[in-house]
């Protein structure tokens, strides 16, 4: 938690946002009318003005409740905003892939059914949703800054910095991200203090929304906090995942925070078992699972910070099968 006054650490996203920005004539972000997106859009107003600031919303098959609340922090911010209505374009592309999944004899599952569920193909619904942001995303930035264009991220530390929660080729295709330090509590926390600096209640009303990628096309029945702890759940641990709120952090901070501390997850000591964890550290047994689970969580998603695989030269070189 916060150290210092919130005013301390805005001045400080601000000159960061400003460095990462350097040069632009416009910075670009996409506005989810989530607690992250709301508050990056926020710093990024303030650091660039509004006038420079460009909120991109891209409605498909979205609750219609989040683009009411980027309307209303438009209202109250005063930035550039772009809405794409692209449920369309989604539906002519899933009936082209099923179209050709026929020819092709492959399987086909319905978006939403519970044999997509079960094959997995939920996933590829919603990854499919969070990946067409990024052309829209990639083109819009270029256009409104003569072709150069940052795309600023909205990815905080528990899900950027441990879990790598997010698309890699939708939502975590940005040029930087300037609140991957800051946990889902102290985001919360800065919303409220914008709700207070700018007299608007909409600040208050985002930073106590539940956490949705929204991604499913079934509201809040689809969130990351259920989400998390189904996988954790299916893994064998018997937690609740959780971001906490705006007063109190919850467990995926506590893991990153020992991670820090302790390196448990990715360092020293991510190799003890819960024996070991239990005795070096006096965790009792929720906060064992909780890392261990943690741990999987990370190890199964480090591709995404990593460069793509392959088959290097200097391999192919060594194993005498090129020049």
């Amino acid at each position: 938690m916060f150290k210092v006054e919130p005013e301390i650490i805005v001045k400080r996203l601000e000159k960061r946002a400003k460095e990462l920005g350097e040069n632009c004539r416009r910075v670009f972000v996409a506005g989810s009318g989530g607690v992250d997106s709301s508050v990056v859009t926020t710093v990024l107003c303030r650091a660039f003005s509004p006038e420079n600031t460009v909120v991109l919303f891209r409605d498909i098959k979205s609750d219609s409740k989040h683009y009411d609340d980027v309307k209303e922090l438009q209202e109250a911010l005063g930035f550039k905003l772009i809405y794409i209505e692209a449920s369309d374009l989604y539906d002519m592309f899933i009936g082209k892939c099923q179209d050709q999944f026929k020819k092709a004899g492959l399987e086909w599952y319905d978006e939403n059914t519970d044999s997509a569920e079960k094959k997995g193909w939920s996933n590829a619904y919603a990854s499919l949703k969070s990946r067409f942001t990024t052309p829209m995303a990639g083109f819009i930035a270029k256009a409104v800054d003569n072709g150069r264009g940052r795309i600023f991220g909205t990815g905080n530390a528990e899900e950027d910095g441990l879990l790598r929660y997010f698309d890699k080729f939708g939502d975590g295709a940005v040029d930087n991200n300037i609140i991957d330090g800051l946990t889902k509590a102290e985001v919360r926390q800065l919303a409220l203090y914008f709700a207070n600096a700018y007299k608007a209640d909409i600040f208050k009303k985002i930073a106590l929304k539940t956490p949705s990628a929204d991604l499913l096309a079934c509201g809040d029945d689809h969130n990351d906090e259920n989400e998390l702890t189904f996988w954790a759940k299916n893994m064998g641990y018997n937690i609740s995942i959780s971001y906490g709120n705006a007063e109190e952090e919850g467990n995926i901070a506590w893991g990153l925070k020992e991670n820090l501390d302790k390196e448990v997850i990715t360092g020293q000591h991510s190799d003890l078992d819960e024996k070991k964890l239990k005795e070096k550290h006096s965790y009792d047994d929720e906060q064992v699972q909780t890392i261990m689970f943690l741990r999987r969580i990370e190890k199964n998603t480090r591709h995404k910070a990593e460069p793509p695989p392959g088959l290097s030269r200097q391999v192919l070189r060594d194993e005498g099968l090129v020049d």
